[in-house]
């Protein structure tokens, strides 16, 4: 995404993002749900919402293209994660606590968007290393349709 490219006001959406985390011989679920927009841009799908958690507000936009998603958090958190199917790619966190190179080693991408209303699928399933060490297996999964007017 170009820097001075103004962001395009996006048509509303609900959004649930659920994590499945597997670490060692431990399994976490974590469910954010969010309003946000949803907004086409140079053939790319952009998905762009807030999640609140612990530390405090996190703006989120997932940009989805080419077989290839892109992961940017900024506010509470600072987080860039690449991901594209067969690949490994470098991302960072930002927290307090200071920097740390992430490395996502993605074994799949599904992105299934509605061909008859504006609802989709994202689906990925991911290994993680933080600073050269594995912290676990992730699977991803992003659902989003029109929220509708009342």
């Amino acid at each position: 995404m170009l820097v001075n490219q103004p962001l395009v006001a996006g048509r509303p959406i609900k959004v649930k993002l659920t994590t499945e985390i597997r670490q060692a011989n431990q399994k976490e679920n974590v469910t954010i749900e969010a309003k946000g927009q949803y907004y086409i841009k140079d053939e790319a799908t952009f998905l762009r919402f807030i999640e609140n958690n612990d530390t405090g507000n996190v703006n989120t936009i997932i940009k989805i293209a080419d077989g290839e998603v892109l992961i940017l958090r900024s506010g509470a958190v600072k987080m860039r994660q690449v991901f594209t199917k067969g690949k490994k790619a470098i991302g960072s966190y930002e927290s307090p606590h200071g920097v740390f190179e992430l490395l996502t080693d993605t074994n799949n991408i599904e992105y299934t968007p509605s061909k008859h209303s504006l609802k989709g699928k994202l689906f990925l399933a991911y290994k993680l290393q933080m600073q050269g060490d594995q912290v676990g297996r992730y699977a991803m999964t992003i659902t989003y349709e029109e929220e509708k007017a009342r």
